[in-house]
């Protein structure tokens, strides 16, 4: 079954870091335009296709910067779409969020809260632009388990300006300590035109270490581990029977429809887009009654390459099977080739017919993705 996401652009800032579809605009006017219009394109999408979803996630920006019963209206038009036992996802920054929220929030259908900690570390919350501090993480979680939630995820970022090696471990363990099912851990990237970007090119900020960034995240792996949660993918860790099926499904190559500002979607390596800008989008579907700014099909080679680079970052790797079913024959057979090197190296490995990581893969997936589908 497929997944559904919903773009919410709105942020009360931008943070130096981030390229994503956003918008700062706070005019309620706006806010009630961009609803409407997500809306009309959900009531259209959902009225022309049969789906049943087995995720909805709600990202963006800052989806916690509407209210609870803006969220909960639009939920409402999705839900008679989902799977009975669908995981229902919505991002939020803890400083949107109390015990009343979460809440109506939990009452209205959501199960499962990501939140965008980010660090425990105040100089790094400051520098990195978040408007929260360490103490309102651990409030906001334990308020989210007063309201009924069971699923909860965080994201940090690691790698930051002012990060060490001893901060970086307080993070995680008060991420730890706090005993949510899922945590996501990030490399800090220099996005082109971010605040960040524009630093480092005036020579205001280093550029991230990727040296000290791979011990960052050494570390990660072995507190994380030592503590009892599985990494299933480079960046994402789960407590049993919490994996994140919705960012799976992503690294499957799954299908997902994708409403809201620059939205995705992708149906069988049909890949489509929408306006990014929020108010382009808002009119678009005024006038046209869609957004849609583009859209690719994928030869049989871009499946194969998409396949196996997401794949051995993926605790469950892939097979040569769902290789060969692309049409890819090609690749398929060069692929053979390559992987009887990376199996005897040991850096992938065979398991229930499929290649997934070795002890070491996840650390250098990147090259790993490189060198097979660089043969294709």
């Amino acid at each position: 079954m497929p997944g559904l996401y919903v773009h919410i652009p709105f942020c009360a800032r931008r943070c130096p870091y981030c390229d994503f579809a956003v918008s700062t605009n706070a005019r309620a006017d706006f806010r009630g335009s961009y609803v409407a219009a997500l809306q009309k394109e959900l009531a259209t999408a959902l009225g022309e296709t049969n789906l049943e979803f087995e995720t909805v996630f709600f990202g963006g920006g800052t989806p916690t910067e509407l209210p609870a019963a803006t969220l909960n209206h639009i939920l409402a038009s999705v839900l008679p779409h989902a799977a009975p036992d669908a995981e229902i996802s919505l991002e939020a920054n803890p400083e949107n969020l109390d015990l009343e929220f979460l809440k109506a929030l939990r009452a209205g259908g959501w199960n499962r809260l990501s939140l965008g900690a980010q660090s425990f570390d105040e100089g790094e919350l400051s520098v990195l632009g978040r408007r929260h501090d360490a103490n309102r993480i651990e409030n906001v979680v334990r308020d989210a388990k007063l309201a009924g939630f069971e699923n909860i995820s965080l994201d940090l970022i690691y790698g930051a300006p002012r990060t060490s090696l001893g901060s970086w471990r307080t993070t995680l363990r008060r991420a730890i300590e706090l005993d949510v099912t899922h945590i996501s851990a990030y490399s800090l990237t220099i996005e082109e035109g971010t605040a960040f970007d524009l630093a480092v090119a005036r020579g205001d900020m280093g550029a991230p270490d990727d040296d000290f960034g791979g011990e960052l995240m050494d570390e990660a792996a072995k507190l994380l581990g030592e503590a009892g949660f599985e990494r299933y993918e480079v960046s994402n860790w789960a407590r049993t029977g919490f994996r994140s099926r919705h960012n799976a499904n992503y690294w499957r190559g799954g299908n997902y429809l994708g409403v809201g500002c620059g939205a995705h979607s992708h149906f069988d390596g049909h890949r489509f887009w929408n306006e990014r800008d929020a108010k382009v989008y808002v009119k678009t579907i005024q006038n046209h009654g869609t957004a849609r700014a583009g859209e690719e099909w994928l030869t049989p080679r871009e499946r194969a390459v998409e396949l196996v680079a997401l794949g051995v970052r993926c605790r469950d790797g892939f097979s040569l099977e769902e290789v060969s079913q692309t049409g890819a024959f090609d690749a398929h057979a060069a692929l053979k080739r390559q992987l009887s090197t990376l199996l005897a190296s040991g850096a992938l490995r065979e398991e229930c017919e499929r290649i997934v990581p070795g002890a070491q893969g996840f650390a250098i997936a990147d090259g790993l993705a490189a060198r097979l589908v660089g043969q294709f």
